[in-house]
């Protein structure tokens, strides 16, 4: 006789996996573009707006300087398992990561011109969390209390510590060229820009 499969086991595979994790936040099936992507375009403003249009869905825009030809963006925190409805965490591992870190992302792009058209460079930048100790620590503060400081004098020798906040980890390629995709695929589509 077969037992029952437990709830939480069957709530998981219902909710949870058909929701963007196995494959909807993949780039599987996109071509792979180089970076910075050429754009034969004579329309700076079409070039941009694709860019900014890319940028604005996983992304909240910073700054659009048009004479830098720079876009930034505000750090977004990754999205986690719980939250399929975000795309900027591509792939199982990049959602668990996410959740039990806590990771964020930035963007930067240009959109420079050169002989063919326009060239978009795309930068995602990934950075993890870095606490001193856990944010809602109180075990050990009866037996060691922390309230005081000891006045020491030192003198630095060799590298400095980075400080306390975040820790670069590199950048993001998959979601990158899911961005650079959407910008070739705005700007081929002769239903956007005719």
């Amino acid at each position: 006789m077969k037992r029952p499969r437990p709830l939480s086991a069957a709530l998981f595979a219902a909710l949870i996996l058909p929701a963007g994790l196995t494959g909807c936040a993949t780039v599987r099936n996109q071509a792979v573009l180089p970076n910075p992507l050429i754009i034969q375009t004579t329309s700076f403003d079409a070039a941009w707006d694709a860019t900014v249009h890319a940028l604005d869905e996983d992304f909240e825009i910073d700054e659009e300087n048009r004479l830098a030809r720079r876009i930034s963006t505000y750090p977004e925190t990754a999205a986690t398992i719980v939250e399929p409805w975000r795309g900027d965490s591509i792939g199982l591992r990049q959602r668990l990561e996410a959740t039990l870190q806590t990771y964020r992302r930035f963007a930067i792009a240009t959109v420079e011109p050169v002989a063919e058209g326009f060239a978009i460079n795309v930068e995602v930048w990934k950075e993890l969390e870095f606490l001193d100790r856990p944010e809602r620590q109180n075990g050990g503060m009866a037996a060691f209390p922390q309230d005081f400081q000891i006045n020491r004098s030192r003198e630095v020798v060799g590298p400095i510590a980075p400080p306390l906040g975040w820790i670069p980890e590199g950048r993001d390629f998959a979601l990158e060229q899911r961005i650079l995709n959407r910008i070739e695929r705005e700007l081929l589509d002769p239903r956007v820009f005719p």
